[in-house]
């Protein structure tokens, strides 16, 4: 399995551990699955890195993405991203999940900040440039397919669209993510059409 942003009884209100600390939790984490679970399979550990390494103390915290996307500079994206990579790998962290790479056409959804905003080019453009330069630290593209579409406005709830409208404005920066080297995927909460994102 895996374990997501943790709390610790010594630190319950805690928002940023020290690196030296994240490592001393990691180890713990790993120690148990090793030598006391009974398949002995390692803990795979994720993080939402989604504007800096924003769980670790002093790492460095940049504007969220639709404010990236906003300079309309992918170079911008690329470096941000492997300074990220560079400073959640120093806490032990081999998985981050991050870039976003919903198309914000729902203004009443409640993370378009997120997302590197409307337009499927530069949300493509945007997210490629963020796995390219997250070098060192698995990426996770999120949340496939659709969930920026909601048709309440509300997160994890159904969203309505024609085929045509998600084959040609919600999956290509998925395609391009996958093409660029992401290994993982996250999926939609909720529902298109009906049709779960899973079950």
């Amino acid at each position: 399995g895996s374990i997501l942003n943790i709390l610790t009884d010594e630190f319950p209100n805690a928002r940023a551990f020290s690196t030296t600390h994240w490592r001393e939790i990691l180890n713990q984490i790993q120690n148990v699955a090793l030598h006391k679970s009974r398949l002995k399979i390692p803990v795979l550990y994720g993080i939402d890195a989604i504007h800096g390494a924003t769980y670790t103390e002093g790492g460095t915290l940049f504007p969220q993405s639709i404010s990236m996307a906003a300079s309309r500079n992918p170079d911008l994206v690329r470096k941000a991203a492997q300074v990220t990579a560079d400073e959640v790998k120093a806490s032990g962290i081999l998985w981050n999940f991050n870039p976003v790479l919903d198309v914000a056409r729902q203004p009443l959804w409640s993370r378009v900040f997120e997302t590197f905003g409307e337009d499927t080019f530069l949300v493509t453009k945007m997210g490629t440039a963020y796995i390219e330069g997250h070098k060192g630290v698995g990426t996770t593209l999120k949340h496939y397919v659709g969930y920026s579409y909601p048709w309440s406005g509300k997160d994890r709830t159904p969203a309505q669209m024609s085929e045509r409208v998600l084959r040609e404005t919600f999956l290509p920066p998925f395609a391009a993510g996958v093409k660029a080297g992401a290994p993982s995927v996250m999926i939609n909460s909720g529902s298109i059409d009906s049709v779960p994102g899973h079950i």
